[in-house]
């Protein structure tokens, strides 16, 4: 009877340590490797991108290897793209200049292009090819940076019956065109305030502008709003050691996890603090502003919100655990009992 507690002792923290589950990541290898060719518009040599400063009205034709690894063919797809600000912060890249901020005068599409023959190539098993894009600086120059980046991506598609399955390697080449007049400086203005929808959450976004030419590195910014009345209520954003790209449009979102935005007056404080990219001189902005979110503004979101989940299995755990605990309880009894 006592072998019989133990073991029913020993099944609850086996239950228990069931309740958790590891993950393990596993480490896969592109099947192709890009480098860069050394150009003599470079300017700073110590970094591995492009960092090149051209003659307004002149052309760089930029060039890169592109080695393929493995014992088959593989398809490599290449593009410029301009540098944005995605929302939270930090740099990405995208392959238009739709939806870029409007001071933004020469996005890297407009002014460069991966020649037509290298936009799309076929490598033969350990083939190299030197591919090429040409830039053309405008005539009349440009003050700051011009800021975006040589995308590669190779594409295996696997089809079956029922999927459509592809697998992405990729890799980023940043390009930095330093205008005439390089040394600007970065310059941060609020723009807007509006209820949004993030990651199917009620949320505020915070929408700023870098008008400016000039990146700004190792950014912290730090978002609060407060709904003003009698029941106020604090909701936080911060981020750290971010980046805010050239002539872009930052969005800080403020998320209200599972609760509704609720109408009404709110006070919005936000502060932004880095460096700017050529000089590492710190700069601070703040912003305070008071906003009027509308009832209809409100409902429009918290229609589209994804509702805080019910989990019925913790609540059947909890009742199963009961159940075996006065099993036990009841055994324990009998063994005592049968003792006496």
């Amino acid at each position: 009877m006592k072998s019989i507690a133990f073991g029913l002792l020993a099944g609850l923290v086996g239950l228990g340590l069931q309740m958790h589950s590891v993950s393990a990541a596993t480490d896969e290898q592109s099947d192709f490797e890009i480098q860069r060719i050394p150009v003599e518009t470079q300017v700073n040599n110590d970094v591995n991108y492009f960092d090149m400063q051209i003659q307004p009205g002149k052309k760089q034709v930029i060039m890169m290897k592109v080695k393929n690894y493995t014992d088959h063919k593989v398809k490599v797809k290449s593009e410029l793209r301009n540098s944005m600000t995605q929302v939270g912060g930090g740099v990405n890249f995208v392959s238009t200049a739709k939806g870029l901020d409007e001071s933004l005068k020469y996005p890297l599409t407009s002014i460069g292009h991966v020649d037509k023959k290298d936009r799309v190539i076929t490598l033969n098993p350990l083939e190299t090819r030197t591919v090429s894009a040409t830039i053309k600086m405008p005539s009349d120059g440009f003050r700051g940076l011009v800021y975006g980046d040589w995308h590669f991506l190779e594409e295996t598609t696997s089809k079956s019956k029922d999927s459509h399955v592809s697998s992405n390697y990729a890799y980023s080449m940043g390009i930095a065109l330093r205008g005439a007049h390089y040394k600007v400086y970065p310059e941060l203005k609020y723009d807007s305030v509006k209820p949004m929808l993030f990651q199917k959450h009620a949320a505020m976004s915070i929408n700023l502008r870098n008008t400016q030419p000039m990146m700004l590195q190792n950014v912290q910014m730090k978002a609060v709003i407060t709904k003003q009345g009698v029941f106020s209520q604090k909701r936080i954003f911060s981020v750290n050691n971010s980046k805010i790209a050239p002539n872009s449009i930052v969005t800080l979102p403020v998320q209200w996890q599972f609760d509704e935005l609720k109408p009404g007056k709110y006070k919005v404080q936000v502060q932004v603090k880095g460096e700017n990219d050529w000089n590492k001189l710190p700069m601070t902005w703040k912003f305070i502003k008071n906003i009027k979110v509308d009832k209809k503004a409100a409902d429009n979101i918290n229609d589209k919100i994804m509702r805080k989940p019910i989990n019925k299995w913790f609540y059947i755990s909890i009742a199963t655990g009961g159940l075996m605990l006065i099993s036990l309880v009841e055994l324990l009894k009998l063994l005592l009992t049968g003792s006496k």
